[in-house]
Protein backbone atom coordinates (compact mmCIF):
# COMPACT_ATOMS: atom_id res chain seq x y z
CA UNK A 1 0.00 0.00 0.00
CA UNK A 2 1.36 3.40 -1.01
CA UNK A 3 1.27 6.12 1.61
CA UNK A 4 -1.30 8.92 1.15
CA UNK A 5 1.47 11.53 1.23
CA UNK A 6 3.15 9.89 -1.75
CA UNK A 7 -0.14 9.76 -3.63
CA UNK A 8 -0.86 13.41 -2.89
CA UNK A 9 2.60 14.36 -4.10
CA UNK A 10 2.06 12.48 -7.34
CA UNK A 11 -1.39 13.97 -7.79
CA UNK A 12 0.02 17.49 -7.30
CA UNK A 13 2.74 16.87 -9.85
CA UNK A 14 0.27 15.30 -12.27
CA UNK A 15 -2.18 18.18 -11.84
CA UNK A 16 0.51 20.57 -13.04
CA UNK A 17 1.15 18.33 -16.04
CA UNK A 18 -2.58 18.12 -16.87
CA UNK A 19 -2.98 21.90 -16.64
CA UNK A 20 -0.13 22.33 -19.09
CA UNK A 21 -1.59 19.67 -21.42
CA UNK A 22 -5.05 21.31 -21.37
CA UNK A 23 -3.49 24.69 -22.13
CA UNK A 24 -1.59 23.20 -25.05
CA UNK A 25 -4.75 21.46 -26.33
CA UNK A 26 -6.80 24.68 -26.39
CA UNK A 27 -4.17 26.80 -28.12
CA UNK A 28 -3.39 26.77 -31.83
CA UNK A 29 -0.59 24.63 -33.21
CA UNK A 30 2.80 26.33 -32.71
CA UNK A 31 5.83 25.74 -34.86
CA UNK A 32 9.60 25.39 -34.39
CA UNK A 33 10.98 26.50 -31.07
CA UNK A 34 7.52 27.10 -29.54
CA UNK A 35 6.78 23.36 -29.62
CA UNK A 36 10.09 22.57 -27.91
CA UNK A 37 9.45 25.15 -25.16
CA UNK A 38 5.99 23.72 -24.43
CA UNK A 39 7.08 20.07 -24.47
CA UNK A 40 10.01 20.58 -22.07
CA UNK A 41 7.90 21.38 -18.94
CA UNK A 42 5.51 18.53 -19.81
CA UNK A 43 8.40 16.04 -19.90
CA UNK A 44 9.84 17.36 -16.63
CA UNK A 45 6.51 17.03 -14.82
CA UNK A 46 5.82 13.59 -16.25
CA UNK A 47 9.13 12.33 -14.85
CA UNK A 48 7.65 12.59 -11.35
CA UNK A 49 4.82 10.16 -12.10
CA UNK A 50 6.26 7.70 -14.60
CA UNK A 51 9.28 5.42 -14.54
CA UNK A 52 12.63 5.92 -16.22
CA UNK A 53 11.57 3.53 -18.97
CA UNK A 54 8.62 5.74 -19.87
CA UNK A 55 10.92 8.74 -20.08
CA UNK A 56 13.02 6.84 -22.58
CA UNK A 57 9.91 6.12 -24.65
CA UNK A 58 9.01 9.81 -24.71
CA UNK A 59 12.38 10.78 -26.08
CA UNK A 60 12.03 8.23 -28.84
CA UNK A 61 8.59 9.61 -29.85
CA UNK A 62 10.03 12.92 -31.07
CA UNK A 63 9.28 13.33 -34.84
CA UNK A 64 12.19 12.79 -37.17
CA UNK A 65 13.41 15.67 -39.37
CA UNK A 66 12.23 13.80 -42.48
CA UNK A 67 8.65 13.74 -41.18
CA UNK A 68 8.76 17.41 -40.25
CA UNK A 69 9.95 18.43 -43.71
CA UNK A 70 7.58 16.13 -45.61
CA UNK A 71 5.12 18.46 -47.44
CA UNK A 72 1.42 18.10 -46.75
CA UNK A 73 -0.35 20.39 -49.20
CA UNK A 74 -3.98 21.52 -49.19
CA UNK A 75 -4.81 22.42 -52.79
CA UNK A 76 -7.84 24.46 -53.90
CA UNK A 77 -8.69 25.65 -57.42
CA UNK A 78 -11.20 28.04 -58.99
CA UNK A 79 -12.30 28.13 -62.64
CA UNK A 80 -14.57 30.40 -64.65
CA UNK A 81 -15.48 28.84 -67.99
CA UNK A 82 -17.56 30.34 -70.80
CA UNK A 83 -19.64 27.71 -72.62
CA UNK A 84 -22.12 27.90 -75.50
CA UNK A 85 -24.30 25.17 -73.95
CA UNK A 86 -24.36 25.16 -70.16
CA UNK A 87 -26.63 22.12 -69.86
CA UNK A 88 -24.28 19.94 -71.89
CA UNK A 89 -21.35 21.21 -69.83
CA UNK A 90 -23.09 20.20 -66.58
CA UNK A 91 -23.71 16.70 -67.98
CA UNK A 92 -20.06 16.46 -69.02
CA UNK A 93 -18.98 17.47 -65.50
CA UNK A 94 -20.94 14.53 -64.06
CA UNK A 95 -18.99 12.18 -66.31
CA UNK A 96 -15.69 13.82 -65.38
CA UNK A 97 -16.41 13.36 -61.68
CA UNK A 98 -17.30 9.71 -62.20
CA UNK A 99 -14.00 9.10 -64.03
CA UNK A 100 -11.90 10.87 -61.39
CA UNK A 101 -13.72 9.61 -58.26
CA UNK A 102 -14.96 13.09 -57.43
CA UNK A 103 -18.05 14.39 -55.65
CA UNK A 104 -20.42 17.26 -56.40
CA UNK A 105 -20.79 19.25 -53.17
CA UNK A 106 -23.16 21.99 -54.36
CA UNK A 107 -24.80 23.40 -57.51
CA UNK A 108 -26.46 26.79 -58.00
CA UNK A 109 -28.25 27.58 -61.27
CA UNK A 110 -29.19 31.24 -61.63
CA UNK A 111 -32.26 31.96 -63.72
CA UNK A 112 -31.65 33.37 -67.16
CA UNK A 113 -32.45 37.08 -67.13
CA UNK A 114 -32.79 39.50 -70.01
CA UNK A 115 -29.87 41.64 -68.83
CA UNK A 116 -27.47 38.91 -67.59
CA UNK A 117 -26.26 35.62 -69.10
CA UNK A 118 -27.05 32.33 -67.43
CA UNK A 119 -24.52 31.19 -64.83
CA UNK A 120 -24.15 27.85 -63.02
CA UNK A 121 -21.90 27.63 -59.93
CA UNK A 122 -20.58 24.24 -58.77
CA UNK A 123 -18.48 23.10 -55.81
CA UNK A 124 -16.46 19.96 -56.61
CA UNK A 125 -14.23 17.73 -54.47
CA UNK A 126 -11.76 15.26 -56.00
CA UNK A 127 -8.81 13.24 -54.66
CA UNK A 128 -5.68 15.35 -54.79
CA UNK A 129 -3.99 12.75 -57.00
CA UNK A 130 -6.69 13.33 -59.65
CA UNK A 131 -6.74 17.13 -59.40
CA UNK A 132 -4.61 17.80 -62.50
CA UNK A 133 -6.59 15.39 -64.67
CA UNK A 134 -9.88 16.89 -63.48
CA UNK A 135 -8.75 20.46 -64.18
CA UNK A 136 -7.55 19.47 -67.66
CA UNK A 137 -10.92 17.89 -68.45
CA UNK A 138 -12.82 20.91 -67.15
CA UNK A 139 -10.78 23.29 -69.31
CA UNK A 140 -12.00 21.46 -72.41
CA UNK A 141 -15.62 22.40 -71.65
CA UNK A 142 -15.21 25.91 -73.07
CA UNK A 143 -13.17 29.08 -72.94
CA UNK A 144 -11.32 29.54 -69.62
CA UNK A 145 -11.97 33.12 -68.50
CA UNK A 146 -10.35 32.88 -65.03
CA UNK A 147 -8.25 30.27 -63.25
CA UNK A 148 -6.61 30.20 -59.83
CA UNK A 149 -4.85 27.42 -57.91
CA UNK A 150 -3.72 27.80 -54.29
CA UNK A 151 -1.74 25.42 -52.05
CA UNK A 152 -1.06 25.50 -48.30
CA UNK A 153 1.53 23.34 -46.52
CA UNK A 154 0.17 22.02 -43.20
CA UNK A 155 2.94 19.52 -42.46
CA UNK A 156 4.11 21.45 -39.38
CA UNK A 157 0.58 21.60 -37.98
CA UNK A 158 0.09 17.87 -38.43
CA UNK A 159 3.42 17.08 -36.74
CA UNK A 160 2.56 19.30 -33.77
CA UNK A 161 -0.92 17.82 -33.40
CA UNK A 162 0.44 14.27 -33.51
CA UNK A 163 3.12 15.11 -30.93
CA UNK A 164 0.52 16.60 -28.62
CA UNK A 165 -1.68 13.53 -28.92
CA UNK A 166 1.29 11.31 -27.98
CA UNK A 167 2.09 13.46 -24.95
CA UNK A 168 -1.53 13.41 -23.85
CA UNK A 169 -1.67 9.62 -24.17
CA UNK A 170 1.44 9.37 -21.96
CA UNK A 171 -0.36 11.45 -19.36
CA UNK A 172 -3.40 9.20 -19.71
CA UNK A 173 -1.26 6.13 -19.03
CA UNK A 174 0.23 7.79 -15.96
CA UNK A 175 -3.25 8.60 -14.64
CA UNK A 176 -4.40 5.02 -15.14
CA UNK A 177 -1.35 3.76 -13.23
CA UNK A 178 -2.06 6.10 -10.33
CA UNK A 179 -5.72 5.04 -10.30
CA UNK A 180 -4.68 1.39 -10.00
CA UNK A 181 -2.33 2.11 -7.08
CA UNK A 182 -4.60 4.50 -5.23
CA UNK A 183 -6.98 3.10 -2.63
CA UNK A 184 -8.56 6.32 -1.36
CA UNK A 185 -11.95 7.27 -2.85
CA UNK A 186 -11.20 11.05 -2.98
CA UNK A 187 -7.93 10.32 -4.80
CA UNK A 188 -9.71 8.04 -7.29
CA UNK A 189 -12.35 10.71 -7.98
CA UNK A 190 -9.68 13.36 -8.51
CA UNK A 191 -7.78 11.12 -10.93
CA UNK A 192 -11.03 10.31 -12.76
CA UNK A 193 -11.74 14.01 -13.32
CA UNK A 194 -8.24 14.63 -14.62
CA UNK A 195 -8.49 11.54 -16.82
CA UNK A 196 -11.73 12.84 -18.37
CA UNK A 197 -10.03 16.17 -19.17
CA UNK A 198 -7.09 14.38 -20.78
CA UNK A 199 -9.32 12.18 -22.95
CA UNK A 200 -11.35 15.18 -24.08
CA UNK A 201 -8.15 16.96 -25.15
CA UNK A 202 -7.02 13.83 -27.01
CA UNK A 203 -10.29 13.63 -28.93
CA UNK A 204 -10.11 17.32 -29.83
CA UNK A 205 -6.52 17.18 -31.08
CA UNK A 206 -7.18 13.93 -32.93
CA UNK A 207 -10.23 15.44 -34.67
CA UNK A 208 -8.19 18.45 -35.82
CA UNK A 209 -5.48 16.14 -37.17
CA UNK A 210 -8.02 14.03 -39.09
CA UNK A 211 -9.67 17.15 -40.53
CA UNK A 212 -6.33 18.41 -41.85
CA UNK A 213 -5.51 15.01 -43.31
CA UNK A 214 -8.88 14.94 -45.08
CA UNK A 215 -8.25 18.37 -46.62
CA UNK A 216 -4.85 17.16 -47.78
CA UNK A 217 -6.30 14.02 -49.34
CA UNK A 218 -9.10 15.85 -51.21
CA UNK A 219 -8.94 19.06 -53.22
CA UNK A 220 -11.83 21.48 -53.79
CA UNK A 221 -12.67 23.12 -57.14
CA UNK A 222 -14.99 26.13 -57.38
CA UNK A 223 -16.38 26.13 -60.92
CA UNK A 224 -18.50 28.81 -62.64
CA UNK A 225 -20.11 28.10 -66.01
CA UNK A 226 -21.21 31.21 -67.91
CA UNK A 227 -23.38 30.98 -71.02
CA UNK A 228 -22.13 32.73 -74.17
CA UNK A 229 -25.49 32.60 -75.94
CA UNK A 230 -26.74 36.04 -77.08
CA UNK A 231 -29.33 37.62 -74.88
CA UNK A 232 -32.90 37.79 -76.18
CA UNK A 233 -33.97 41.33 -77.20
CA UNK A 234 -36.26 43.06 -74.79
CA UNK A 235 -39.74 43.32 -76.39
CA UNK A 236 -43.00 44.40 -74.79
CA UNK A 237 -46.51 43.58 -76.03
CA UNK A 238 -48.77 46.45 -77.14
CA UNK A 239 -51.12 45.96 -74.22
CA UNK A 240 -48.26 46.07 -71.74
CA UNK A 241 -46.89 49.22 -73.36
CA UNK A 242 -50.27 50.98 -73.27
CA UNK A 243 -50.80 49.89 -69.69
CA UNK A 244 -47.42 51.28 -68.70
CA UNK A 245 -48.19 54.56 -70.51
CA UNK A 246 -51.57 54.85 -68.76
CA UNK A 247 -50.00 54.25 -65.38
CA UNK A 248 -47.32 56.86 -66.07
CA UNK A 249 -49.87 59.44 -67.22
CA UNK A 250 -52.15 58.76 -64.25
CA UNK A 251 -49.25 59.11 -61.87
CA UNK A 252 -48.24 62.41 -63.49
CA UNK A 253 -51.82 63.74 -63.29
CA UNK A 254 -52.00 62.84 -59.62
CA UNK A 255 -48.71 64.59 -58.99
CA UNK A 256 -49.89 67.78 -60.76
CA UNK A 257 -53.22 67.73 -58.90
CA UNK A 258 -51.54 67.38 -55.55
CA UNK A 259 -49.10 70.18 -56.42
CA UNK A 260 -51.97 72.54 -57.35
CA UNK A 261 -53.82 71.75 -54.14
CA UNK A 262 -50.69 72.42 -52.14
CA UNK A 263 -50.19 75.74 -53.93
CA UNK A 264 -53.81 76.73 -53.21
CA UNK A 265 -53.37 76.00 -49.53
CA UNK A 266 -50.18 78.06 -49.43
CA UNK A 267 -51.95 81.00 -51.10
CA UNK A 268 -54.87 80.71 -48.70
CA UNK A 269 -52.63 80.72 -45.65
CA UNK A 270 -50.55 83.69 -46.84
CA UNK A 271 -53.50 85.64 -48.35
CA UNK A 272 -53.40 88.41 -45.66
CA UNK A 273 -49.79 89.10 -46.38
CA UNK A 274 -50.38 88.96 -50.11
CA UNK A 275 -53.32 91.41 -49.68
CA UNK A 276 -51.08 93.82 -47.81
CA UNK A 277 -48.45 93.67 -50.51
CA UNK A 278 -51.04 94.26 -53.26
CA UNK A 279 -52.61 97.13 -51.32
CA UNK A 280 -49.23 98.75 -50.77
CA UNK A 281 -48.46 98.47 -54.45
CA UNK A 282 -51.83 100.03 -55.39
CA UNK A 283 -51.35 102.93 -52.94
CA UNK A 284 -47.87 103.57 -54.29
CA UNK A 285 -49.13 103.54 -57.85
CA UNK A 286 -51.90 106.06 -57.00
CA UNK A 287 -49.41 108.31 -55.27
CA UNK A 288 -47.07 108.32 -58.25
CA UNK A 289 -49.92 109.00 -60.65
CA UNK A 290 -50.96 112.06 -58.64
CA UNK A 291 -47.44 113.40 -58.40
CA UNK A 292 -46.84 113.10 -62.15
CA UNK A 293 -49.38 115.84 -63.27
CA UNK A 294 -48.03 118.30 -60.68
CA UNK A 295 -44.50 117.73 -61.99
CA UNK A 296 -45.60 118.28 -65.57
CA UNK A 297 -47.35 121.58 -64.70
CA UNK A 298 -44.21 122.84 -62.96
CA UNK A 299 -42.10 122.05 -66.03
CA UNK A 300 -44.51 123.93 -68.31
CA UNK A 301 -44.38 127.17 -66.24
Amino acid sequence: MIKPASINFRLAALTGLLSLAATVGCSSAPTGSETAIQEAPASAAADSVVSAESAGDRSSSIPTPDLQHSPKLIKNAALRIESANVDEAVTAISNILAENQGDLLSLSDQENQATQPRQVSLQIRVPQANLDNTLEALRNLGNVAEQTIAAEDVAAQLVDLQARVRNLRKSEEALLEIMERSGSIPDVLEVSRELSTIREAIERQDAQSKALQSRVAYSTISLSLVSTQPLAPMTSPVGETLNHTWQTATSAAQTVSVSLLQLTLWLLVFSPYIGLVVLGGWVGQRYRSRQQPATEQTDVT
